[in-house]
């Protein structure tokens, strides 16, 4: 069973967007191909082939990674908003329905339920001075000639924030189930570094690069939860490598390197090394092998021979036919939830899968 309420943030007059941060820029240049490219195929287009030239039929095959990679993303994104609107849709429908039977209930139209039940809010002057200078510069206005509009906004919007609010009472009290699925990508983690057991409720998969700083922020937050035992228990993290080799000229050989490590047994160890390394170099790559107890003879034949070269390749593709552009690209059972998000989101996104599956 799912049970998902919707709340807004406190009020404000101004609402602004930001976008999930992270090391970006086009992955193109890995040399590889996007797997399974015929699914990124929307349903109005009936064949295959895409094109022909001189006789030569052009299909998805023939794209570049770079167009591949911008078919997964809207793909993508296009599920996840339509889910997700979904979602947002039906918990609206069922918290203004169940409005609607409380206000009938005590024989009260909506408003008077509203007013009478919730309150009508005010707006003291110390609130609309402060809301003002947050705002100022966009306002663009002095106070007193905006004073009234404003604080009737600043009203209607911790109303609709108290009726989201009883909405929600009222979902928790009711036999309430949100059956919409969340979207979910399937994602390979067998034979890729892992912690925790298979048996752990919530798999938190991150395609990474090691040289990106976004990256190193996020990795901070994945050691808060390592460190902590209990939510550690509930989380199987899987690490994907996701080099941005157009942008840091030491990622791929990082990435070569910690396979390699992986090869002796100790990925997590050498993995570690790595993010406490700011400025990764050739040299450094072969001192964090001896810091971590590896055996530095295979190791360096290893890294030298470019054997890990196609499982880090395999690894890139996987992110570009997921549409993933940028790092870090973080996977919550399966379900995107963004970049360098912050440790409490990532915590409140995990123990929203954990309360799911129970």
């Amino acid at each position: 069973m799912r049970m998902l309420f919707r709340t807004v943030a406190p009020f404000a007059v101004l609402v602004l967007s930001f976008a999930f941060a992270g090391c970006g820029g086009p992955a193109a240049g890995s040399g590889g191909r996007a797997n399974g490219p015929d699914s990124l195929l929307p349903n109005t287009v009936d064949s295959e082939v895409l094109g022909v030239l001189n006789g030569e039929e052009i299909t998805l095959d023939d794209l570049g990674d770079r167009d591949i990679s911008q078919l997964a993303q809207l793909r993508t994104d296009y599920y996840t908003e339509t889910h997700g609107l979904l979602e947002e849709a039906t918990v609206r429908t069922a918290r203004e329905q169940l409005l609607l039977a409380a206000a009938a209930g005590k024989g009260m139209t909506l408003n008077q339920y509203y007013t009478q039940e919730i309150g009508l809010p005010e707006v003291s002057d110390e609130e609309l001075q402060y809301i003002y200078n947050q705002n100022r510069q966009q306002i663009g206005r002095p106070l007193e000639d905006i004073a009234t509009d404003l604080r009737r906004q600043i009203a209607n919007q911790k109303m609709a924030r108290s009726i989201e609010l009883e909405g929600n009472r009222l979902l928790r009290e009711a036999d309430w189930d949100l059956t919409v699925p969340a979207y979910r990508v399937a994602i390979e983690t067998e034979g890729h570094a892992t912690l925790g057991t298979d048996s752990a409720p919530v798999e938190l998969v991150v395609f990474s690069c090691f040289e990106c700083p976004f990256c190193r922020r996020f990795d901070a937050s994945v050691n808060r939860i390592r460190e902590d035992e209990a939510l550690a228990s509930q989380v199987r993290l899987v690490f994907r490598h996701f080099p941005l080799r157009n942008m840091h000229p030491m990622a791929q050989k990082a990435h070569e390197a910690s396979v390699c490590a992986e090869n002796q047994g100790k990925f997590w160890e050498y993995h570690d090394a790595l993010w406490a390394d700011d400025n990764i170099s050739a040299d450094g790559l072969e001192q964090h092998a001896r810091l971590v107890g590896l055996d530095t003879e295979e190791f360096a034949q290893c890294l030298n021979s470019g054997s890990s070269y196609e499982r880090v390749q395999a690894d890139l593709d996987a992110a570009l036919a997921l549409g993933q552009t940028g790092t870090p690209a973080v996977f919550v059972n399966g379900r995107y939830i963004g970049g360098a998000v912050s440790f409490e989101q990532l915590t409140a996104e995990i123990e929203r899968e954990i309360s799911a599956s129970n």
